[in-house]
């Protein structure tokens, strides 16, 4: 009978992967930056090898995408129906879900936003990540946006969630997360021709 190894076994490989991405959130979490996040803490955190890493990751920025990979999965989850056509409420209740998505992944969203400013390979996958977003918007805009303008709403109006956001979540702070809700709301629903 055949051993299967953890290269077989999805659920073996799945768990390896997110115990590791799980301990390099933490220690972020904690405070640790990103570019100071070693492979050796996030092995020793998640109680595997190094060679157990590499079996999983190629390095440290490979751990940093999967992980983004992850959480943008849950924020076309998010997305989604309003996509599919839904009114001013669903982009509010989207609005809403997209700033606690940010707010749960913070130390992974300010980790990335770093690793953009100095590492071409992450700053070239954040933004192709963000062209999805682009695409889909570009796709409800009304026909009076007409190419190229149409392009470039749909990209004003997905940076404009993506600053904002992530300028919230560098405060602690939620106060002002109601606010900037609202903001984003009356913007996206005005350029969308959303009633009240």
């Amino acid at each position: 009978m055949a051993i299967l190894s953890r290269r077989d076994d999805p659920d073996a490989r799945s768990r390896g992967e997110t115990a590791l991405i799980e301990a390099a959130i933490a220690l972020m979490e904690e405070g640790e930056p990103y570019a100071s996040v070693t492979v050796a803490a996030i092995t020793s955190r998640a109680g595997h090898t190094r060679t157990a890493f590499y079996f999983y990751f190629r390095d440290k920025r490979d751990l940093l995408m999967a992980a983004t990979d992850r959480l943008v999965g849950g924020l076309f989850d998010d997305t989604d129906h309003w996509w599919s056509g839904g009114d001013r409420e669903a982009l509010e209740t989207t609005l809403r879900a997209i700033l606690q998505d940010y707010r749960r992944s913070s130390a992974l969203i300010r980790a990335l936003v770093e690793a953009t400013s100095y590492d071409r390979v992450v700053a070239d996958y954040w933004h192709g990540e963000i062209e999805r977003f682009i695409e889909a918007t570009e796709a409800r805009l009304p026909p009076a946006y007409a190419p190229p303008t149409r392009r470039g709403v749909a990209s004003a109006l997905v940076w404009m969630i993506e600053r904002t956001y992530y300028l919230r979540i560098l405060d602690e702070d939620t106060a002002g997360d109601a606010v900037a809700v609202d903001a984003l709301l009356e913007v996206w629903a005005r350029t969308l021709g959303l009633g009240d």
